[in-house]
């Protein structure tokens, strides 16, 4: 297969991001999403603009014959290091590649990564804790829409701030109790100390871990704590991999492709979890609806199941939709869960793309 066109479409709602796209020899075409986000990601839309200009003539032939992961390797290890700063770009293409792979062997982009062997992944909603006073009443009504996992986010500095949120879970945890799983966020805002006094406070809470309770340089040195805690920002950052792989208190790897570095990498430190007795949880950073997709395939991959994704349909996704003029994820037509495409590559589908940009 050789790539003999690519070109980037912009669009600046519901925030600035890019599409490539790809068009092979016999004149498919498939897309692929970079939507930096920051202060999260390490680069802007400019930067992945750069990255991903004139790909076509520097991937050279792709191998039909080699296995669809081996052979989008070779082709991202041709263009050097051109787009190892830029992990919005890669994943971009990554997943493009996948795509353009999958459309022309008959396959999803999950069957291209692995032989997971499934066709669907639970998925966790998410609940932001403002109004605290609703917090439980919003919880009951997502696991009565079907959600067997909910994750709150935690935005309390102070101890007072805390002591409302830590009421405002417990009586959630009484609406629904064990074994229904909850999940909590503070988004590294606590500090080592503080983290280990927090978690304990949060026992009787029993969540199944809290995601990255400290910033991404501490988060290894915390060990085992009263409640376990899952890696996140910190694993942006491949030296601090093997510490995580090896903390007795890490009891999962909460892996987002868009900061990771693309699919391949995502993949990667999964397997290793995976091998090392660690759950996965594959998720996303707002992003739009190809780069969800992707995602939701790469958890369709795993050797083992991941826990419930954080691949629930986001409020962003209905402005990407509005820019598309409509729009169409099949990874994402059930509450509760990410399913397989049904068929050969992505299969998103949409006004904008039915219109030639596709």
């Amino acid at each position: 297969m050789r790539v003999t066109a690519s070109r980037v479409t912009a669009f600046e709602r519901p925030r600035p991001h890019r599409y490539l796209h790809l068009t092979d020899e016999e004149g498919r075409h498939a897309i692929g999403e970079a939507s930096p986000l920051a202060p999260f990601s390490r680069e802007d839309v400019a930067a992945c603009d750069r990255a991903l200009a004139h790909v076509a003539v520097r991937l050279g032939e792709i191998d039909d014959d080699a296995p669809a992961a081996g052979a989008v390797a070779a082709a991202l290890q041709r263009l050097g290091r051109s787009l190892s700063a830029v992990p919005a770009a890669r994943f971009a293409l990554e997943t493009a590649l996948f795509d353009l792979i999958g459309r022309r062997r008959g396959l999803s982009v999950a069957a291209c990564l692995g032989p997971g062997g499934y066709r669907s992944v639970p998925v966790n909603a998410l609940l932001l804790p403002d109004p605290l006073t609703t917090l439980a009443d919003r919880a009951a009504a997502l696991a009565a829409s079907g959600f067997g996992v909910i994750k709150i986010k935690l935005r309390a500095r102070d101890e007072a701030g805390f002591a409302r949120e830590l009421a405002a879970l417990r009586a959630v945890r009484e609406r629904l109790p064990l074994p229904f799983e909850l999940r909590l966020d503070p988004n590294a805002a606590w500090a080592p100390d503080l983290a280990r006094r927090r978690l304990a406070a949060l026992v009787p809470v029993a969540p199944s871990y809290v995601e990255q309770p400290v910033d991404a340089a501490s988060l290894h040195r915390l060990g085992a704590c009263a409640v376990p805690w899952a890696a996140d920002e910190s694993l942006a950052d491949p030296e601090r991999v093997e510490a995580l792989l090896s903390s007795p208190g890490c009891a999962a790897f909460v892996l987002k492709p868009a900061i990771l570095g693309g699919l391949l990498r995502a993949r990667e430190l999964a397997l290793r979890a995976q091998a090392r007795g660690i759950a996965v949880v594959i998720t996303h950073l707002c992003d739009g609806p190809f780069a969800m997709a992707a995602a939701a395939e790469l958890a369709l991959s795993l050797p083992l199941p991941p826990l419930a994704c954080g691949l629930a349909p986001h409020e962003d996704l209905a402005a990407f939709a509005a820019a598309f003029g409509g729009l169409d994820v099949p990874q994402l037509a059930r509450t509760g869960a990410v399913q397989s495409s049904g068929g050969p590559g992505l299969r998103v589908t949409s006004t904008w793309a039915s219109a030639g940009h596709d």
